[in-house]
């Protein structure tokens, strides 16, 4: 077969090439020497297109020259990969991999087994999106044969087919005056990714955010924003034979893939809409990524009118990967940032409360605003009144913001007027307030989403605030009192909620509201973080002894 497709190699060098224009001999020479590196040793060769640019052919290169000539350029390996396995073998030049590499070696992110397996998965939905897509640069160079490496070549996964046929359809395209086609791609499933808080599930996927190219028609939304979308598109089409049906189709004509931050289903509106609109938004085409803290099977369990569910969960687990991200580290734990962002009570500490409003209007008052009331406009021509508002400044008690019957859209008008806000009194939820308890879930989700800076006082702290709150299983094993929410849902959820509340304390979370809202403030965290006596910056949420630990 070898000596076959060398005389046939012969036959077009010398025959078929001096049938052509010159242009045409320099597209069947294009053609001609990726069939002729098919069987060659593995070292790559330069081969120069005709705009002037490189690309690298490799023996396992395929028969076709991709419609958009690869440009790779040479990654220096830097000397901290010699002795870490993974990073050696991660050898993607485009998307998440490549973005995860270049962390990990500038000690951006940690070595950690389980966010190596997910960027894994991240790469291959990006290189199968690409290669469905038809974006540029995207798709590193492919084997022929049955199976492929994929960018980070530590797994194998199939590729489209190709023909050993397909050098001659090139030659044949080239006779007819004919571009090159590459064959289309299918898309491949999306990817769910569950795993307890501080994982890394949203980091991850922020890289396939960040490097996606323009054919994916990527959007990113947290789960409550998309669900506040679902809602306003089902009042707009009300009136139509099928509303759910029109709002999947005006979804999917701005967006090819989707991906959806915390997905956490406790609505019954919600729960009945989503079976109906994903099953037509899969039909027209829609990758989904999320990240949960829960597996699918779990997901809305207890709820009401669950059977109607459940066809949703059964079409997700057939339309993506399901990767379990569970770790033993939250990451957001990592980095403490000692501020009296939190006043928690304390026998130091009588008035916390006191204490957060003096603190509070002395910055406001340092850059010469004035605290007043004010309404804020809320979708569907609601408002909002905070008692006390000046510029991008906001401070309210927390029962105006979970002890009234408020939502999301609240929450999202709110962080859109103000940047900076500071909430009084926030309480220790029992069993008389398991509603405030959801509405904070979701409060400090869109002010996290939003990168708010949050101040508060309370009697406890972050990690005090849902003790009483435990799952079925706790409350057997452990038993009940009168404060106690047995509720899986609201356990599973106040997790996540404790953790962003502690890293909205960090350094790191700080330095990106800084580059977000009030980029001013960037030196100062800078210079604070540099110090060698540096002041107590992790929001008092220990006592002064074990600050200084």
């Amino acid at each position: 077969m070898r000596s076959s497709t060398r005389g046939l190699r012969r036959l077009a060098a010398r025959g078929v090439q001096s049938s052509l224009t010159p242009g045409a001999q320099q597209g069947f020479l294009e053609q001609s020497t990726v069939v002729a590196d098919v069987n060659s040793a593995t070292t790559p060769h330069k081969v120069a297109d005709p705009g002037g640019s490189v690309a690298w052919l490799y023996s396992s290169a395929c028969a076709e020259r991709p419609a958009t000539p690869l440009t790779v350029e040479e990654t220096s390996t830097s000397d901290s990969s010699h002795g870490d396995a993974f990073l050696r073998e991660l050898t993607a030049e485009h998307g998440p991999a490549a973005l995860y590499k270049a962390g990990r070696l500038s000690k951006k992110y940690s070595q950690d087994p389980r966010q190596e397996a997910t960027i894994m998965q991240l790469q291959q939905l990006y290189e199968g999106l690409a290669a469905a897509l038809g974006a540029p640069g995207g798709v590193a160079l492919s084997s022929c044969g049955k199976t492929r490496r994929s960018g980070l070549t530590l797994v194998d996964h199939k590729d489209v087919a190709h023909s050993q046929t397909h050098w001659w359809q090139g030659i044949s395209r080239v006779l007819e005056g004919r571009a090159a086609e590459p064959a289309q791609a299918k898309l491949p499933k999306g990817l769910y990714m569950y795993g307890g808080v501080g994982v890394g599930k949203t980091m991850l996927m922020d890289l396939l955010v960040k490097c996606a190219p323009s054919q994916f028609k990527l959007r990113r939304m947290h789960f409550h924003d998309f669900m506040l979308d679902v809602h306003s598109y089902l009042r707009d089409f009300k009136g139509s034979p099928d509303p759910l049906v029109q709002v999947a189709d005006a979804f999917t004509k701005r967006m090819k893939v989707l991906c959806l931050d915390e997905f956490f289903v406790t609505d019954v509106a919600d729960a009945a809409v989503l079976s109906r609109l994903f099953q037509r938004m899969w039909e027209n085409g829609l990758v989904l990524v999320a990240t949960s803290n829960r597996v699918p099977k779990d997901l809305y369990e207890g709820g009401l009118q669950r059977d109607l569910f459940l066809p949703f969960i059964a079409q997700l687990e057939e339309r993506c990967s399901i990767h379990d991200m569970n770790s033993t580290t939250d990451y957001r734990k990592r980095s403490h940032y000692r501020r009296g962002l939190w006043f928690a009570k304390r026998s130091y500490r009588p008035n916390p409360t006191q204490e957060l409003v003096e603190r509070f209007e002395e910055m406001v008052s340092n850059v010469g605003v004035h605290l007043e009331p004010r309404t804020i406009k809320v979708q569907m021509g609601r408002s909002f009144k905070v008692p006390e508002a000046g510029g991008p400044f906001a401070m309210m008690p927390f029962d105006s913001l979970c002890g009234q019957p408020v939502a999301a859209a609240d929450y999202i008008a709110l962080a859109q007027d103000f940047h900076t806000i500071a909430i009084e009194d926030v309480p220790i939820f029992t069993a008389a307030t398991r509603p405030q308890a959801y509405r904070c879930v979701t409060l400090v989700d869109v002010l996290y989403e939003h990168r708010i800076r949050l101040f508060a006082s309370s009697e406890g702290t972050p990690m005090d605030l849902f003790q009483h709150v435990v799952t079925r299983a706790d409350a057997k094993s452990k038993g009940t009192d009168d404060n106690t929410v047995v509720d899986d849902e609201l356990a599973f959820a106040s997790q996540r909620t404790v953790s962003r509340l502690i890293e909205m304390q960090s350094a790191g979370y700080l330095k990106t509201h800084a580059q977000e809202h009030a980029p001013h403030l960037l030196l100062a965290l800078e210079e604070a973080e540099q110090a060698q006596d540096k002041p107590p910056l992790v929001a008092e949420v220990q006592e002064p002894q074990a600050a200084t630990a």
